[in-house]
């Protein structure tokens, strides 16, 4: 008979463990990263790109394409989810530092 581990799930709150500005700080370093290494995969692409001849080849599938040009649009599309995530979490991050200084103001 197996077993099935139950999770022992914490009290404390995401937030506090988290620590939204170091968590906006590094996922804001992760998609520019991601969004750089998109730049040099699309410069590398498209001169590894058929032309001539070749294009016309790849074009009738009597040849394929080379895997950089099929990579491209996959990293291209990685680096623009990285931002859309980064961008989102620095705005929780922002919305959270406004409320704090919003209750930390005299009324």
């Amino acid at each position: 008979m197996t077993t099935i581990p139950i999770m022992i799930i914490s009290r404390q709150p995401l937030s506090k463990t988290l620590h939204h500005k170091r968590l906006a700080n590094s996922t804001g370093a992760i998609a520019g990263f991601v969004s750089a290494l998109s730049v040099l995969i699309g410069v590398l692409a498209a001169r590894a790109a058929p032309k001539g001849l070749a294009r016309l080849s790849v074009a009738l599938h009597i040849a394929k394409k080379p895997l950089i040009v099929k990579l491209a649009p996959l990293i291209a599309a990685a680096a623009v989810v990285f931002a859309v995530a980064a961008g989102l979490i620095r705005f929780y991050s922002w919305c959270v530092e406004r409320e704090a200084d919003e209750t930390k103001l005299p009324e």
